[in-house]
């Protein structure tokens, strides 16, 4: 794909990245999603999404800008919120020339993590460009008790030693991080119920990156979709903010892993996309 890449930040010395991917038809609809990827805020990178769902958006329309983001616990939330307002700051100022769009109208589109993430600009957000919200089996809220007990799931993976953790913290900023070198970080994190400490130390400021009710009834129309099975992020949430946000579209899967588009031989991935592809289409026409 005819892809391009620009530095919209540098943060302590660490260049984040985001990558746009054009739309593939004469007529581009006039939406860009900003995509932010998964991995527990600890691994993972902005270029996850697989190639044949990239494919169905271009050729659905749809340009996609994925996002860098500094991970942790080399930075904690607060500092990775901060960076992802500045690539919105810098979309906004700078995209529609940059990547020769017809509108500066965006949609935050996230996965896990990411979605999360997407849940707290878009919470923090008064843009009239942004247009809407997609969650792929997110989550909006830290006071999830089972984010702060050990995962019966994950300790049926072998444990991982909290000295061998401590190995794989670096010393400076990344925004990068390969799924077979950081993912351990998450594992024990998960094993042990000591995630949320991983990327907030600061027990006092957890509050600030809850979605209340009342915030989800402020958010634009949103597209969520998760799998009642997921061992990982409770459908719960899914099924809670279906039910508080106004304008939205639930399109559940039954029984699948969490991040159930990941395997692209199934398919209730390029199903959940052809959904969105439809949802993207209705707030297109809303927003030309």
């Amino acid at each position: 794909m005819n892809a391009s890449t620009e530095t919209y930040f540098v943060y302590e010395g660490l260049p984040l990245q985001a990558t746009f991917y054009p739309a593939a038809t004469e007529f581009p609809k006039p939406l860009t999603l900003l995509y932010l990827h998964g991995g527990g805020l600890v691994f993972g990178d902005r270029d996850d999404l697989p190639d044949a769902y990239k494919k169905l958006l271009a050729e659905a329309g749809y340009a996609l800008l994925t996002i860098d983001y500094p991970l942790a616990p080399e930075a904690q939330l607060p500092e990775i919120m901060l960076c992802l307002q500045q690539a919105v700051v810098w979309f906004n100022e700078d995209g529609k020339n940059l990547f020769h769009l017809g509108s500066a109208d965006y949609v935050l589109f996230g996965r896990s993590a990411g979605a999360y993430l997407s849940f707290q600009l878009a919470a923090r957000s008064a843009d009239h460009h942004l247009k809407g919200l997609v969650s792929f089996y997110g989550y909006y809220s830290l006071d999830e008790p089972s984010f702060h007990q050990p995962n019966a799931y994950y300790n049926t993976f072998p444990k991982v030693p909290a000295s061998y953790v401590e190995q794989l913290i670096q010393k400076q900023p990344l925004a990068v991080g390969p799924v077979t070198a950081r993912f351990p970080l998450y594992l024990h994190a998960r094993q042990t119920g000591k995630w949320i400490p991983l990327f907030l130390k600061d027990k006092t400021k957890r509050t600030a990156f809850n979605l209340t009710a009342e915030e989800l009834q402020l958010l634009p129309p949103t597209f969520l979709t998760a799998s009642t099975a997921d061992k990982d992020v409770p459908y719960h949430f899914t099924q809670q903010a279906a039910q508080l946000i106004p304008e939205v579209v639930l399109h559940p899967v039954l029984g699948m892993p969490h991040d159930f588009d990941a395997d692209l031989t199934k398919l209730a991935g390029r199903r959940t996309y052809q959904q969105l592809i439809h949802w993207l289409d209705g707030l297109s026409k809303k927003s030309s």
